[in-house]
C-alpha cells in the first residue's frame, strides 16, 4: 500500500494513506460538483479529502507533508489505494464502518486531545489547519479500516525461515553498534565570568551537584545537573557548541561551551567506548523488524492485485 518513503504516514500504523470519507467539505445546492481527484469503484476522492488528510497527517506527525505536484499525485494514488482496500475490507466484513468509527473516536480522545492540549481546546488547535475534529474523526476511521485490512491480509505470516535473523545480522552489523556514550553534567548560566567563577570553585574542591541546584538556569538542577549517560557527537541531540566542547574530555574533566542558551560548566564524570552488540541482544527486534518487512510487502502485493481489478480514474 506504501513504500518506506510514502508521504502520508500516522506513526503506529503499518499503512497510514489517510482517505477521508466522503463529505468532508459541503457544496451549496446551486454549486456546480467540482471535478474529484480520482474516482474508486465509483467512489470519489474530492480536493477537499485530499486537503483534510494532509492537515490530519500534518497534526499527527507533527511536520508538514510536501504538497508539490509531484508529491500531491502520489498522495492522491495512495488514497485511492486505500479507498481501494476499504471497500474490501467493508465488503467482506472484515470491520464495520460502526466498529471503526468507534476506535477512531478512542484514538482522538486517548491521544489527540492529549496532543493538542485537551478536548476542549482541539477545535481551537485544528483551526490553523483547516481541518474539523469531524474530518480527524473521518480520516481515522478510514486508519482504522485499513489497519484491519492490513491484519486481515497479513495473518498468516507468523514467522521467518530458519536463519533469517542471523543472516541479516551478520550481513548488517554497523546497524547494531551500541554508540560511545558521557556521562555528563551541566551548569547552565548567563554570563562567561558566572561560568569562569563556577569552575575554579568545583576544581577547588566545591560541589558540582551543589553548586548547579543554586545557579543552574537548566531544568537538571533538580538532578544536581545531571544529563545522565548521552551519546556522543551530533548524536547527543545537543547544539553543536555544547557537543563539541563534550567530546574533548576525558571522564574527569571539565570544560565551558558557549551557546544560544547561555554559559555551560560541563562534567564529563565517565565515558563508555562504542560496542558491538551480540545477535542475542539483538535478536528480538531484528525479527520482529524482518516479519513486519515481510508482511508489509505481503500487504503491497495484495494491494496491486486489488487495484489491477478496480475501475480507478485520474483526474489532474
Amino acid at each position: 500500500m506504501r513504500s518506506k518513503t510514502s508521504p502520508l504516514v500516522l506513526a503506529g500504523m503499518v499503512a497510514v494513506l489517510g482517505a477521508v470519507s466522503a463529505g468532508c467539505g459541503t457544496q451549496a445546492a446551486s454549486a456546480p460538483k467540482p471535478t474529484p481527484l480520482a474516482v474508486v469503484n465509483g467512489q470519489a476522492i474530492t480536493q477537499s479529502e485530499w486537503q483534510a488528510a494532509v492537515a490530519t497527517t500534518d497534526i499527527l506527525q507533527g511536520a508538514k507533508l510536501p504538497t508539490t505536484t509531484a508529491a500531491k499525485k502520489q498522495q492522491v494514488t495512495e488514497l485511492a489505494q486505500q479507498a481501494a482496500v476499504n471497500q474490501w475490507a467493508l465488503h467482506n466484513h472484515i470491520i464495520t464502518a460502526k466498529t471503526a468509527s468507534q476506535e477512531a473516536s478512542a484514538f482522538v480522545s486517548q491521544n489527540v486531545a492529549s496532543m493538542l492540549g485537551g478536548s476542549s481546546k482541539i477545535a481551537a488547535a485544528l483551526k490553523p489547519y483547516h481541518v474539523t475534529e469531524s474530518q480527524v474523526q473521518s480520516f481515522l476511521t478510514q486508519e482504522m479500516i485499513l489497519q484491519a485490512a492490513f491484519s486481515k491480509a497479513t495473518a498468516k505470516i507468523t514467522s521467518l525461515p530458519k536463519g533469517t535473523g542471523t543472516a541479516y545480522y551478520n550481513a548488517h552489523k554497523s546497524q547494531f553498534v551500541t554508540p560511545a556514550q558521557a556521562e555528563v553534567r551541566m551548569i547552565l548560566v548567563k554570563t562567561q565570568a558566572e561560568a569562569q567563577k563556577l569552575l575554579g570553585e568545583i576544581k577547588a574542591g566545591s560541589s558540582f551537584s551543589a553548586l548547579a541546584k543554586k545557579y543552574s538556569l537548566d531544568p537538571s538542577k533538580a538532578q544536581g545537573g545531571s544529563l545522565g549517560w548521552v551519546d556522543l557527537g551530533a548524536q547527543s541531540g545537543f547544539v553543536p557548541a555544547f557537543y563539541q566542547e563534550m567530546d574533548k574530555l576525558k571522564a574527569g574533566q571539565y570544560g565551558i561551551a558557549h551557546t544560544q542558551f547561555g554559559w555551560h560548566v560541563i562534567e564529563v564524570q565517565a565515558l563508555k567506548p562504542s560496542a558491538q552488540q551480540s545477535y542475542a541482544t539483538v535478536k528480538s527486534q531484528v525479527q520482529q523488524s524482518l516479519l513486519q518487512q515481510k508482511k508489509n510487502a505481503a500487504f503491497t502485493a495484495f494491494v496491486t492485485g486489488l487495484m489491477k481489478k478496480a475501475r480507478v480514474t485520474y483526474h489532474d
